[in-house]
């Protein structure tokens, strides 16, 4: 009961915001019927104020969206087309740690020099690791970053994850929708950090994060990194490892005052433009 507790405001959130973003698309559509049809250019300067805000707003957002959306399908297909290729049986170290967490058949292993772990998939979400990895960490180690990428793996991190940055590019105008999708994010890796530390050991996972954050970066490693953490987490990860109070993105008061006002203008031109359209006598309002 407690877990479905916790599931249900986050896909009441979900349902909300899909629903919010459908009736903005709705009545985007509305507004250029209705410019097209019912010939608003001869309208007053607040009815094409209106659908202007409406309909631009809604453009601007499908193509931040749309972007966003192919650049991290393009970004699978690599992935999964460098897992095809370079793929391996998994080393007897990084198997029986799998398999001591319940992840035999969950975690794939390609031959790269360079150490990673990375979940990745929408609907089935695995896990691909290189054969650095066994060189790089030791068992505790090892053991730590599956586990923290088992926790991912269970609650559909990558899906979640894609999901935050398309709604959060659907929003690109607004100035906090970056960063709230970047706290999102963060949440997401402290959550799977605390999950791991509770398997494993807070030092063997604090280790192996500072050891694979050192890493430089190479085409392998840029094809893992392609659908995991940027690495801007680290330092907020590593002090809640280490016991301290984990920093988090700024408030950003002001850009959160700014998207205020703007939902507030396309809130109104939303409203200017059911109550003026002409589908039905009268409006729709």
């Amino acid at each position: 009961m407690r877990a479905l507790a916790r599931q249900v405001p986050g896909a009441s959130a979900w349902l909300a915001m899909a629903g919010l973003v459908a009736a903005h698309i709705g009545l985007a559509v509305l507004a250029a019927r209705e410019l097209t049809t019912l010939r608003w250019l001869t309208g007053t300067w607040f009815d094409m104020t209106a659908v202007s805000v409406v309909l631009g707003t809604a453009v601007a957002g499908l193509s931040g969206a749309v972007l966003v959306l192919c650049r991290a399908l393009r970004g699978s297909r690599r992935l999964r087309a460098f897992a095809r290729s370079a793929r391996v049986p998994c080393p007897a170290p990084i198997a029986d740690a799998a398999a001591d967490l319940g992840l035999a058949d969950r975690v794939d292993a390609v031959r790269a020099i360079e150490p990673f772990a990375v979940s990745h998939g929408l609907l089935r979400p695995r896990i691909l690791v290189s054969t650095g990895l066994e060189a790089a960490l030791g068992a505790d180690g090892i053991a730590a970053v599956l586990a923290h990428e088992h926790n991912h793996v269970r609650h559909r991190d990558p899906l979640r994850l894609l999901a935050v940055q398309v709604a959060a590019a659907y929003g690109w105008w607004l100035p906090a929708s970056g960063w709230l999708a970047r706290r999102a994010a963060l949440r997401r890796e402290l959550a799977a950090d605390l999950a791991a530390a509770r398997r494993t050991s807070r030092a063997g996972l604090a280790g192996a994060l500072l050891k694979l954050a050192s890493l430089p970066a190479s085409p392998a490693l840029a094809h893992a990194r392609a659908a995991g953490d940027d690495g801007e987490s680290l330092e907020a990860r590593v002090a809640q490892l280490e016991g301290s109070r984990p920093g988090r993105p700024g408030r950003a008061a002001g850009r959160l005052l700014a998207s205020g006002g703007t939902l507030t203008l396309v809130t109104v031109a939303c409203l200017c433009c059911a109550a003026l359209a002409r589908v039905l006598p009268g409006g729709l309002l």
